[in-house]
């Protein structure tokens, strides 16, 4: 069973907010506890909140304005044969089901989500090219018997220019650009400027100087 931890955001946030701390939405931020094992470190899944970061975030990037038209596509990697990277899906689609147009856009663009099945007999890169994926969000995946898996991930990523991002903290050290990570009761933004560089993503010197930097291992 999934359990809910709520929390309370101020009135207003300014776009020179520090990234470093921001308090989540009031929307529901899953625990998944019992599966606790999988992971080396407790992690929070909030969609309402994340997609408010990811929001802000985009204004200091500078290459998708150019490259995504109307549109930005983002794509939520996930596995059908598991039970809570498919609960992680849902939650994005109920997301994006339950707010206006206006609400889930950023920048004038309008963001889409579209599922990408990490258990799908289509090659990964086809699938991304496909549907236009931009950004691809990574739940989080059973790797303990394919450790090649994400590595595999990171390399089509970087080939087709696709930003990655995730509120797993350890997938930024396996070359995640971008992470989400709820530390002290606050989201922290941290980021692979390795890895974001590799992805073709190009934050302005303000964003970086109000983000964790984190590398990638090896």
């Amino acid at each position: 069973m999934r359990t809910g931890c709520f929390q309370q955001v101020g009135s207003s946030l300014f776009l020179s907010l520090v990234f470093l701390l921001i308090q989540p939405s009031f929307s529901s931020a899953l625990s998944r506890s019992d599966y606790q094992p999988q992971l080396q470190q407790k992690y929070y899944l909030n969609p309402a909140s994340e997609l408010q970061l990811l929001k802000k975030l985009l204004v200091f990037e500078r290459n998708w304005k150019t490259s995504s038209g109307e549109i930005l596509v983002i794509g939520i990697l996930y596995q059908k044969s598991s039970q809570i990277s498919s609960w992680a899906l849902e939650d994005w689609l109920n997301l994006q089901q339950s707010l206006s147009p206006e609400e889930f856009s950023a920048e004038k663009a309008r963001l889409v989500i579209q599922p990408v099945d990490l258990d799908s007999a289509q090659p990964l890169e086809k699938i991304l090219g496909d549907l236009k994926v931009r950004l691809l969000y990574l739940t989080p995946l059973e790797l303990a018997r394919k450790p090649g898996l994400l590595p595999a991930v990171i390399k089509t990523c970087e080939k087709l220019r696709v930003g990655t991002l995730t509120a797993v903290p350890e997938y930024l050290e396996a070359g995640v650009a971008l992470g989400f990570v709820w530390q002290k009761d606050r989201y922290q933004i941290v980021i692979n400027l390795e890895a974001s560089r590799a992805q073709g993503l190009n934050f302005s010197s303000q964003f970086l100087k109000l983000t964790t930097v984190r590398k990638t291992n090896g």
